[in-house]
């Protein structure tokens, strides 16, 4: 929780000790922190819970999953399993390591900065490193095709001449 949130509820709690109304308590938080004030909706809850005798100006404990499928022995296994096939998918990893889908989303986007491009993960860490050796396979098919290109142009033209004549 924001610092400047569990100021403006201090700030609540006084004015209800005070016998403030929640609108003249809103006004004074406006005034007082501008921009940056609570909406008006979170000051009339703060100020009927308080008016209602809470005193703890913390948020309340939530239910739900915690965080913990983010731990260092899973971003180690996201990492070597991407090392070993980098075009897995995120369903695939997921599968594979029994974890939810976002979990290792965020895992690959977040704890190894890594992003997909054209359906492959590509690591900011394996970018650095050295490429193999292409193989000259594509220079030599370019040249290849530069060659025939020029062949089947004029293959094409003797071929047209000669319809012309007929």
């Amino acid at each position: 929780m924001s610092d400047r949130y569990l100021e403006q509820r201090i700030s609540i709690k006084f004015c209800v000790k005070l016998n403030k109304s929640a609108s003249e308590t809103h006004h004074l938080l406006k005034e007082a922190y501008g921009d940056e004030v609570m909406s008006r909706a979170r000051v009339f809850d703060w100020h009927k819970r308080f008016k209602e005798g809470r005193e703890d100006i913390r948020d309340d404990a939530r239910s739900g999953r915690p965080v913990t499928h983010r731990t260092d022995e899973n971003i180690k296994k996201v990492k070597d399993l991407v090392c070993s096939n980098r075009q897995l998918t995120v369903r695939m990893m997921a599968e594979e390591l029994n974890l939810d889908k976002e979990t290792v989303r965020l895992i690959l986007k977040e704890n190894l900065n890594m992003r997909k491009v054209s359906a492959k993960v590509i690591s900011g860490i394996l970018k650095d490193e050295p490429k193999p050796r292409k193989l000259d396979f594509c220079s030599d098919l370019s040249k290849e095709t530069r060659k025939n290109s020029s062949c089947v142009r004029e293959k094409v033209r003797s071929s047209e001449a000669c319809s012309h004549l007929q």
